[in-house]
């Protein structure tokens, strides 16, 4: 296997998603608590980091199984082919990485984090696998953004200022991470999109499916702009920095990527847009939110 074929294997360029509420959690801990432990944090993106590329792996890995068509499940690069065990087996190095780094910042902190790990372990696992797998049905871009979204974001949190998560606190991580949640399930929901007629073929019933090609791309619109109005109340009721106003200027270039991916939901040419536009909220408020810390 060579390393460009393990890093589309894994498919390292969404790796975005599992990166984005670990940096945003680290600077909302020091702006919110004024805490910060970066043993816990360095440990905790290993470990999230990790388990995505297994989950994305195993993914191939059943897709290759499951599926009738799929003309792009792994590249094949002079002549060397990439089989199903070479699949398994980096889908298991990655998966131990994941757990041995989990049990650390597990060990290091309490039954928190054990939770959080365990359940996401989990829905990772029934995520790509059993005889439904979720990203087979119209709960895929929910199940995926609040996983990775809030839950990642709750675990970065909690090993940085170890806060009781009573509810009143969980909601309020639930409420200020909403936004990055909406784009991590926008990058599941466009996928969808552009794969609308090879999911048709492969009996995929996801979101799309039920909705429609022509409703989800504006469903695809609409949470773009709900995620930046939500950004604007939430600054307002004071859990983010006033700096997190500035936020605002983005929705134009925001827009821009999704009403271009829309147009034309092409895998190979527009859905990275859906990627840009997670790294530029991911980006955006972490910025505001260490800009806040200055003030």
């Amino acid at each position: 296997m060579t390393p460009k074929q393990f890093l589309d294997l894994v498919e390292i360029r969404v790796v975005i998603p599992s990166v984005a509420p670990l940096m945003f959690g680290l600077a909302y801990s020091q702006w919110q608590y004024a805490r910060l432990n970066w043993l816990n944090a360095v440990l905790l993106i290993v470990a999230t980091v990790s388990v995505h590329l297994a989950v994305n792996t195993f993914n191939r890995y059943e897709d290759a199984k499951r599926q009738k068509v799929n003309e792009f499940l792994r590249e094949q690069a002079q002549g060397e082919t990439v089989t199903d065990k070479q699949v398994l087996h980096v889908a298991e190095i990655l998966a131990v990485i994941a757990v041995l780094a989990g049990v650390l910042v597990a060990w290091r902190t309490d039954y928190v984090t054990w939770i959080i790990g365990i359940v996401s372990f989990l829905i990772g696992y029934l995520y790509s696998a059993g005889p439904k797998p979720i990203t087979n049905t119209p709960f895929g871009e929910v199940v995926s953004g609040i996983t990775m979204g809030y839950f990642i974001f709750v675990a970065q949190v909690y090993v940085n200022t170890r806060m009781v998560p009573v509810p009143s606190v969980l909601f309020q991580w639930f409420i200020v991470s909403l936004p990055l949640t909406i784009f991590i399930a926008e990058i599941m929901f466009a996928n969808n999109i552009a794969d609308h007629d090879e999911d048709e073929e492969n009996q995929r019933h996801t979101l799309v499916h039920y909705v429609g090609l022509a409703s989800a791309k504006k469903l695809y619109i609409f949470w773009a702009v709900a995620a930046f109005i939500e950004i604007i109340v939430v600054t307002v009721v004071g859990w983010l920095p006033v700096t997190s106003y500035a936020m605002i200027v983005l929705l134009v270039i925001v827009l821009q990527n999704a009403r271009k991916f829309v147009n034309r939901p092409i895998k190979q040419e527009t859905f990275v847009l859906a990627i840009k536009n997670l790294v530029i909220v991911m980006l955006g408020m972490t910025l505001v939110v260490l800009a806040g810390i200055l003030l």
